[in-house]
């Protein structure tokens, strides 16, 4: 079962916002399909696929006030939602 965790955020110097996202126990199919097909910079790092996706400051996950407040609750959602994504992603390929 694949994993996803979400490995860094921010805001880069020219104002844009990107989240990191490592995503983990991906058959080398599963994982060379992703690095042919999803949008955004991947790379393979130790086997897992670094997912860097960047967002306008009014769509980045965190940007919101209750977001610096529970930030723990916000990284979860995120990374439920992007392993969804992925998932669904993935029956593409079959």
């Amino acid at each position: 079962m694949l994993s996803v965790k979400v490995e860094d955020y921010g805001e880069t110097e020219d104002q844009m916002h990107y989240v990191t996202y490592r995503v983990s126990d991906l058959s080398e199919k599963e994982l060379d399909f992703l690095l042919n097909n999803l949008e955004g910079e991947t790379i393979v790092e130790d086997g897992d696929l670094l997912l860097n996706i960047f967002y306008s400051r009014k769509f980045f996950p965190f940007a919101s006030d209750d977001a610096h407040f529970k930030l723990e609750d916000f990284i979860k959602r995120e990374e439920i939602e992007m392993t969804y994504f992925i998932a669904s992603f993935l029956e593409d390929m079959k």
